[in-house]
């Protein structure tokens, strides 16, 4: 079977994360591009290739989502893969027209694909827009959880708003450590 060169629409969150658990590995596809509409000053950029892994030893570039119909035609992309996780049904519908008369094929990766693996008992946390209070409420529940004696552990998706290769791996016990991340204020 041949590979489909595909785009990641969405740089900024819920995309790198797709990449890491469906596509870094997946020799089904060779993801030629990420898109981006809401960070400023990330298209441009690329997701680096020390978190890209072997198979894209220049990284992979970012552009903006504006380019898309080009990128599709330039690049010669067989599908699309939606990638926000916080847009109204009327977005993701108008990018598909987009997608689908650039000639691609329009898709989502559901959590079957993009959830990590864990041997432990866990909780998910999101919502449909940036704003809604995932942050909060992950905070709420782990609290309730460490008032039980249950040891817990919070993680989430690649931001994209600092050095992604320095801040690959974030540990945050304390207050002190979100400074010493040099952490933006959307992070902290």
């Amino acid at each position: 079977m041949q590979k489909k060169n595909a785009i990641i629409i969405g740089a900024a969150g819920r995309d790198f994360h797709n990449f890491n658990t469906y596509f870094k590995e997946n020799n089904s596809f060779n993801v030629v591009a990420f898109t981006a509409a809401q960070i400023p000053d990330i298209d441009g950029r690329k997701y680096p290739a020390e978190l890209a892994g072997r198979k894209y030893p220049n990284g992979i570039a970012i552009y903006t989502q504006e380019k898309l119909a080009e990128l599709i035609e330039k690049l010669d992309v067989d599908v699309c893969f939606f990638s926000y996780s916080d847009v109204s049904y009327k977005q993701v519908m108008a990018v598909s027209a987009i997608v689908n008369a650039a000639g691609a094929d329009f898709s989502l990766l559901g959590h079957k694909h993009t959830m990590i693996k864990s041997t432990k008992p866990l909780i998910a946390v999101g919502a449909v827009r940036t704003g809604c209070g995932k942050s909060q409420t992950s905070r709420r529940v782990v609290e309730i959880l460490m008032e039980k004696g249950l040891k817990v552990v919070a993680i989430r998706h690649p931001m994209p708003y600092g050095d992604l290769i320095a801040q690959k791996v974030q540990r945050f016990a304390k207050l002190e450590d979100l400074k010493k991340h040099n952490c933006t204020i959307e992070q902290m």
